[in-house]
């Protein structure tokens, strides 16, 4: 999302646009929704390591 009126969506062949204000509104809502699940720093680092250890013990 650059701003409140386009929305860039990247695709394996191409990419989109988004203009629509509904559609805006949607993506605003998703963008919100992931973003208050993102962690960051030592929290992010941890859940990082434990997917390698996981990778890592699946392996074995």
């Amino acid at each position: 999302m650059f701003d409140e009126k386009r929305v860039h969506v990247e695709l394996v062949s191409g990419h989109l646009t988004i203009s629509q204000p509904q559609e805006l509104r949607l993506y605003k809502k998703v963008f919100g929704d992931l973003s208050s699940q993102a962690v960051f720093g030592r929290e992010a680092r941890t859940l990082i390591a434990a997917a390698i250890d996981r990778l890592d013990s699946d392996r074995s």
